[in-house]
């Protein structure tokens, strides 16, 4: 254990790409690592717009004056509306009432990007459209979580007016709002339901896929810090290796395009089990749709007296390779995270274990998701014609 700091189509990219150089620098992350070895590059004033990588596209701050700051949230809005790459982060300067237009833009387009906006900086952060195996494994875990931890009380006694409170409370649907007005949405959060109680987030859950370690702890550890839950827990998975600038495709029919891809998910899925690649690389036509799988690791943090506790990293893959059958299942996750006190004062049911490290699902679950997500980069380059 120890003690965190108290710092805490083409044309359609082309498009994108375009619009997006008029009011930004774009820098592109190299794959997140474990957290003793992160390394960073950084490409200034590039036009490169990657959808396999991390990307963070950056509008330098306006002056005080709001007729600038208008014209930039215009610019914003237009980038949202095009294409966004999967899982790529996009950070932006904007006042409050430009961070209220993008969150009336989100509901009224229907997309999925998180955001995450601090007043006191005016730094709109927004996690673009997750890819297939973010939100997969996202679901996953918090199942896995709320499942376990159900048992284990009953188990222990503990009535079930208690246990059916215990609730997943999904994302991108609750914001946080913190004394210095900062809004914040999870993965993932876990909650005890309470209707005297004001705020009742108990987990927090952070999954970054291709995102730096930095970044992805920073996310989590703002739970802990604004006193949102009580655990907060995350998943770095890093991809490495894959290809970028695919080409287009164009087909006359959708059944055309359809006949196509189950071509590409059925190599994919014998890539997967014949060649054993459970984890990557998968290829074809000279193109690898998905890298490999080099890490996938949890950690969780926690507040005690002496500050914020982050447990050791527990890894389910290291260098490319399944390593769940010599670790441990617990991550320190206990009955006592789930449920407030004056709902379940016995200290000994309390500090039960809640070993949701269901390690060979999670593996599986990885896996299958790593199969869907190439074919959703197949499906992004292919078009038909009239559509």
């Amino acid at each position: 254990m120890s003690v965190i700091d108290g710092e805490p189509d083409r044309r359609s990219y082309a498009c994108a790409r375009e619009a997006a150089w008029q009011v930004m620098a774009i820098t592109t992350r190299e794959g997140a690592t474990a957290p003793e070895t992160r390394q960073r590059s950084v490409i200034e004033n590039s036009t490169r717009f990657n959808a396999k990588k991390d990307t963070v596209q950056k509008v330098h701050k306006a002056t005080a004056n709001e007729e600038p700051m208008k014209s930039e949230i215009s610019k914003v809005l237009e980038i949202l509306r095009g294409p966004l790459p999967d899982d790529s982060v996009l950070e932006f300067i904007v006042s409050e009432d430009g961070y209220n237009k993008i969150i009336e833009e989100r509901e009224k387009s229907n997309r999925k990007y998180r955001v995450w906006y601090d007043v006191e900086s005016q730094k709109v952060t927004i996690n673009c459209c997750p890819s297939y195996l973010h939100e997969r494994m996202s679901l996953i875990v918090i199942d896995s979580m709320v499942d376990e931890a159900v048992r284990v009380m009953r188990n222990a006694g503990v009535s079930n007016q208690a246990t059916s409170r215990i609730q997943n409370a999904g994302h991108l649907t609750r914001s946080a709002i913190t004394r210095r007005k900062s809004y914040k949405e999870p993965d993932g959060l876990i909650i005890f339901d309470d209707d005297e109680c004001i705020d009742p987030g108990r987990i927090a859950f952070e999954l970054g896929f291709s995102q730096s370690y930095s970044s992805l702890r920073q996310a989590t550890l703002w739970w802990m810090e604004q006193k949102k839950a009580t655990v907060a827990v995350l998943l770095c998975l890093t991809e490495v290796d894959n290809n970028s600038g695919a080409a287009h495709r164009v087909f006359r029919t959708v059944e055309d395009r359809n006949a196509e891809m189950q071509t590409y998910l059925i190599e994919f899925n014998r890539q997967r089990r014949e060649e054993h690649r459970p984890l990557g690389p998968l290829e074809y036509n000279e193109y690898k749709w998905f890298g490999t799988l080099r890490d996938a690791f949890f950690e969780t943090y926690r507040e005690t007296d002496t500050g914020i506790v982050k447990s050791e990293p527990v890894y389910l893959v290291k260098d490319g390779v399944d390593i769940t059958d010599s670790i441990p299942r617990d991550l320190t996750v206990k009955v006592g995270d789930f449920v407030p006190h004056n709902w379940l004062s016995d200290d000994d049911a309390r500090r039960l274990a809640v070993n949701f490290l269901q390690a060979q699902t999670f593996v599986e679950g990885l896996s299958s998701a790593i199969v869907r997500t190439a074919l959703n980069r197949v499906e992004d380059t292919f078009e038909v014609e009239g559509h």
